[in-house]
Order: C-alpha cells, then sequence, then structure tokens
C-alpha cells in the first residue's frame, strides 16, 4: 500500500509539473505576457508570429498559442555590440530585417538558417544611409533614416526619395503618408494640426478635436488593415506638459471611424516604435513593468472590433 501511495503521489507530481510547464506561456492579449530584459523593437509576421528583440542578443518569437522560441542572434565583426546598432526591425515569413544606429543598410536574419546576418548596403547620392526605421513591403522596404527622410528600397537596394514628412508605413495603394508641420498660432503657440495628406496634397484623415484644454499633439499612420479594409492612426493628445491619452483609430474608405482604443503611452524611453500594427489587425504594444522596471517588460495586444467607437482603456 505505502509503495501503491508513492508511486501514485510521484504520478501526481510528474503530472502537475507536466501541466505547470504547459501552462508556462500564454496568448498575448491585453493583460499582457512579461519578458525578462529589456526591449527594443517589436514585429509581427503575416504567418501570425509576433517578434520582440532584446537588448541582450536574444530574439523572442511568440506564436498564436503563447509559446516562446528564443533565436539567438549572430553578431559579426562589422555588428558587433546590439546596444549600439540594432534599434527596430521589420519581419515577414522569411526573415527579420534590421536597421540601428550605426548600421548603414538593412540587415537580415534568415528565419530558416539564422546563423549569420547579411547586409544590404543603401546609399543616396553616393553617400551611405542609415535607417532608424523600417517596414516591410510586398516588392522591398520603406526605411526612415536618421535625417528624417523617407525612401521606398527595392530588393536590389536601390532607394526611392518620398515627400519630406512621409511616414513609414505605406498605405493601401502603396503610396506615402505625409504629416502637415506643426505651426505658430494666434497666440504664438505651436499647433499640431493631427492632419494627414497624400502625396498629391490632398487630406487623408484629420484626428478628432478633443475636449479644451487637451490639445493634439503628434499623429501617425500606423499602416493599413487588409483584413478589415482599413486604415489605423495614432493619436497623442495632451493637456500642458502632460500626455493626456494614446488613442488608436480605425477608418474605413470614407473616413469614419469605425473602432477606437485607448492605449496607456510609452513607458520605455529606448524604443523608437512601442506601438505597431500587427498583421491580424490588432495592435501590440510593449510597455516597461512598473513593479519591476529594471528587469522586465510588458507585451499587449489590443483588438479594434468594428463598432466599438466609444473608447475603451
Amino acid at each position: 500500500m505505502k509503495k501503491l501511495l508513492l508511486t501514485t503521489l510521484f504520478a501526481l507530481i510528474l503530472s502537475t509539473g507536466q501541466t505547470m510547464a504547459e501552462n508556462v506561456y500564454k496568448p498575448i492579449d491585453e493583460s499582457g505576457i512579461y519578458l525578462n530584459g529589456d526591449c527594443k523593437a517589436i514585429a509581427t509576421s503575416p504567418d501570425g508570429f509576433t517578434y520582440v528583440l532584446m537588448y541582450d542578443k536574444r530574439l523572442i518569437r511568440i506564436d498564436s498559442d503563447g509559446v516562446q522560441k528564443e533565436i539567438p542572434i549572430p553578431l559579426t565583426k562589422e555588428v558587433n555590440n546590439l546596444n549600439d546598432y540594432f534599434c527596430d526591425m521589420a519581419v515577414d515569413t522569411k526573415a527579420v530585417y534590421f536597421c540601428g544606429y550605426e548600421t548603414f543598410g538593412i540587415v537580415a536574419l534568415d528565419l530558416k538558417n539564422p546563423k549569420e546576418l547579411k547586409s544590404l548596403p543603401l546609399s543616396y547620392e553616393n553617400k551611405p544611409i542609415r535607417p532608424m526605421m523600417i517596414s516591410r513591403t510586398s516588392d522591398g522596404w520603406t526605411i526612415k533614416d536618421f535625417d528624417y527622410r523617407t525612401f521606398k528600397v527595392d530588393t536590389k537596394g536601390n532607394l526611392t526619395l518620398l515627400p519630406e514628412l512621409s511616414e513609414v508605413m505605406l498605405d493601401k495603394q502603396g503610396k506615402p503618408v505625409i504629416k502637415v508641420n506643426p505651426y505658430h498660432g494666434e497666440d504664438g503657440k505651436i499647433v499640431f494640426p493631427g492632419k494627414l495628406i497624400t502625396e498629391d496634397k490632398k487630406t487623408k484623415w484629420v484626428a478628432p478635436e478633443p475636449e479644451p484644454p487637451t490639445v493634439v499633439m503628434g499623429v501617425e499612420y500606423l499602416g493599413y488593415d487588409s483584413d478589415h479594409d482599413r486604415d489605423i492612426y495614432y493619436t497623442n493628445y495632451s493637456c500642458g506638459d502632460m500626455i493626456a491619452e494614446i488613442n488608436i483609430f480605425a477608418v474605413d474608405s470614407s473616413n469614419n471611424v469605425v473602432a477606437h482604443r485607448l492605449i496607456p503611452p510609452k513607458s520605455l524611453d529606448f524604443i523608437l516604435r512601442y506601438c505597431k500594427l500587427a498583421n491580424d489587425g490588432s495592435i501590440i504594444a510593449v510597455f516597461c513593468d512598473p513593479d519591476s522596471p529594471n528587469d522586465r517588460v510588458i507585451l499587449k495586444k489590443y483588438e479594434l472590433e468594428s463598432g466599438s467607437e466609444t473608447p475603451k482603456g
């Protein structure tokens, strides 16, 4: 009997351990998942994976069930310090594409054979280009460099300069979306129009005006959601020197807001694009863990359900 009890207890422990191991990971949602370390960039791929680039040379891939896989990044003589180099990334089903502070071009990591980094050098008017932001397009990439110029890049590395203040994300037709510069109002204060236009100067979208004294402080085009045929915009509303709220708007082809969410403002000083449009039309965002700000980050996913025009936190 004693042997039977011990055997049963041992089996129960093993079973419990297996259950605990199986429940270590969970899908990314609004409650978030915790990742140890500091985050440098986030991105999603068309095949449903979320990628997180960490400071310590780790690339974490997370599937739809929340299962995580770490992909070490092989550094080279040219790229030997991740802290100094990579600051943004884009992903497709074949590779991860990095750009960074001292990297003159696009650096690619083959996901099927991640043993080396391959570089695509970029130059414009015979001067090397340092991309600061990057997005993947159907026929190449779009980059924004450290001089805030935006370029379309084909797979051979040929560059096309886009209009000044073009966003790094292209619209449904593969055309640039352009910000309207802030200006000084009658009272001398800087006014942020919160307006985006097309190449031919037509209005693309204007952020809704908040109730005074809150004002629009910035608007970004996060991209086109092909699954739901809508554009996604990020708008920063501020009151004085304080960020009042961050709004995500989903807008249809008639410029009607069909979904609207509130998300927390950025809490990580060292990440350029903390909030991105995922391939499935949701929003992924990464934040500092308030309970362990020096050791962990929280990755969250926000759904933009059509018809929910009332802001949700």
